[in-house]
């Protein structure tokens, strides 16, 4: 499930990646972020990483009542560990994958912005790039969610798919236009929205628009993912709240977590 606001979020986020660059000189991009089949879910996977796997909401930034076991991953790197299935859009041709990651270098991470490959028989069959990923923030050993938004799905077949992964990131300093996480502090379903408030405990002010991701579990596997944004858009102090509320559109989402994010002033 996509929200609606996605290209509007495209160009915000691209906007300000690019007001970024300008502020960090220590960014890296468009490194190898893995390899994962279509059938991968979110269970352990023991192997030798040099940082400790955190677990689930180590920066406490989500809110919700998912509390999903996601795998480790590739030991020094940003690594993708599970996707949810393939959301075609009906009609329109695009599609979503919902995805995990985990941090798995030695520094806390912002601004993580994927892009990925779909291949099917040898052959690239889509193409597409992030959205949004939860939390704003990733500490070493931290697990994160994001979505890539592929604009064509059409090639995509039913089965056999492999997605490939690039991860380009910031580090996590409050400086201007990095991504900057919110304490999400409510977040109840009633039924047919997903309602709730962010509080900015960053001690910093920051500036909007809010990004709100949500993502969806059956047990400790991802079903879906949908963004939108909150109520409030302008600037915010230090300890000040924003709210928001997203029609789920009769989506299933019992099991689900949420993050907010805003820039730094």
């Amino acid at each position: 499930m996509i929200s609606k606001q996605t290209l509007a979020s495209a160009a915000l986020g691209g906007a300000a990646l690019l007001l970024l660059a300008g502020c960090s000189t220590s960014s890296t991009s468009n490194v190898s972020a893995g390899s994962v089949g279509e059938t991968s879910s979110t269970s352990p996977t023991p192997t030798s990483t040099t940082v400790a796997a955190l677990p689930f909401n180590a920066g406490g930034y989500l809110a919700g009542n998912a509390t999903p076991k996601v795998a480790v991953g590739d030991a020094g790197k940003v690594s993708v560990v599970a996707t949810a299935p393939l959301e075609k859009s009906d009609g329109m041709g695009s599609g979503t994958l919902t995805f995990a990651f985990r941090n798995n270098t030695a520094a806390p991470i912002s601004h993580v912005d994927f892009t990925g490959t779909a291949s099917a028989g040898g052959k690239v069959v889509a193409s597409g790039s992030s959205q949004d990923t939860v939390p704003a923030q990733v500490k070493p050993g931290e697990a994160g969610f994001g979505y890539l938004y592929f604009e064509d799905v059409s090639s995509v077949p039913e089965s056999g798919v492999q997605y490939e992964f690039k991860a380009s990131t910031s580090p996590a300093d409050t400086s201007s236009y990095n991504s900057a996480p919110l304490n999400v502090t409510q977040a109840d379903n009633n039924g047919t929205s997903i309602i709730g408030t962010a509080m900015n405990k960053t001690g910093e002010a920051l500036t909007g628009p809010y990004s709100v991701g949500i993502y969806c579990f059956s047990g400790d596997t991802l079903t879906s993912s949908t963004t939108d944004y909150a109520t409030e858009s302008g600037d915010i102090e230090a300890d000040a709240t924003v709210s928001f509320s997203h029609d789920l559109y009769d989506t299933p989402c019992d099991t689900f977590t949420v993050g907010v994010s805003g820039w730094f002033k």
